[in-house]
Formats: structure tokens, sequence, C-alpha cells
């Protein structure tokens, strides 16, 4: 069961870092970033720990996607910051809406700063703007995609009883 959680949850990321290269290379822009959506889902569901593993194999997934980054693993470390952050908001029960919006706003801040973090190391354009605009559609996609992504996450894993 554990070889299936991890199969499902591989799969999840690579269809999530596959929309996210098509969409950039529609040059749609500003996007909402679906690979944070899937951490923040996971790590709400896991905890830090299982946040920051998802955000960090998230991260290797778009540093290795074409274009490629220009410093590799600045992205890996970002995404697994935002899974480790986006995983201290764990609780028990319902995830509701606005919650996962605001965690997910959190998340994306950290994301959107690594970003803008490794333009300003390149000598490139920041466009605050832009980046703004990313992270609030990044938390309204989560808001209502993650309300719909953790019961199923939760019954994947068995329950252990006694």
């Amino acid at each position: 069961m554990a070889l299936a959680l991890a199969v499902v949850r591989g799969l999840a990321l690579l269809a999530a870092a596959l929309l996210v290269v098509a969409l950039g290379a529609r040059r749609i822009s500003p996007a909402p970033d679906l690979l944070l959506v899937v951490v923040v889902a996971w790590a709400l569901t896991r905890g830090p720990l299982a946040g920051a593993a998802a955000g960090l194999a998230a991260g290797w997934l778009l540093d290795l996607a074409p274009p490629g980054a220009t410093i590799l693993g600045l992205t890996a470390f970002a995404y697994a910051a935002a899974g480790a952050l986006a995983g201290r908001a764990r609780s028990e029960g319902p995830v509701t809406a606005y919650r996962v919006g605001l965690v997910a706003l959190m998340a994306a801040v950290v994301v959107q700063g690594a970003v803008a973090a490794r333009a300003l190391a390149t000598n490139a354009q920041v466009d605050l703007l832009h980046l703004g605009l990313g992270g609030l559609l990044t938390a309204t996609v989560a808001a209502v995609v993650v309300p719909l992504l953790v019961p199923g996450d939760r019954g994947l894993v068995p329950r252990r009883y006694g």
C-alpha cells in the first residue's frame, strides 16, 4: 500500500509539473503554480516533514524541467521551505477553503520570494505585479482544489488502530 501511495503522489507531482511547463510554453502568464497546490495539499494532510519532502521533489522537477534553472537547487529549497511552512498549519478534521487560501498564499510568498531573489542574483528584472498575481492565482486555485484533494489523500493511507 505504501508503494501505491508513493506512486500516486509521484504521478500527481509529475502531472502538475507537466502542466506548469505546458502553461509556460504557451506563454500563459501569470499562471497558478500547480506544483505548489499539490505540495500544500500534502503538507496540510501529513505535516511539515512530508510537506518539505514533497516540496523538495517538486522543486527538483522544476529545476530539471526545460528551460532549467539558472541556480540549480534554489527552486527545490524554496518549495521545501514552502511545504514545511504549509505543514505547520496542519490540523485534524476538515480543511476549509479559507485556511487553505491563507496557507497557500504564505507558501506562494516563499516561492515567489525565491524567484525574486534568483532574478536579483542574475541581474534580471523583477516584475512584482506578475509575482503578486501569480501568488494570488495560486492561493485561489489552492482554496478550490485542496479541499477536494485532502479527503482523497487521507483515504489512501490505511488507518492504524490500537
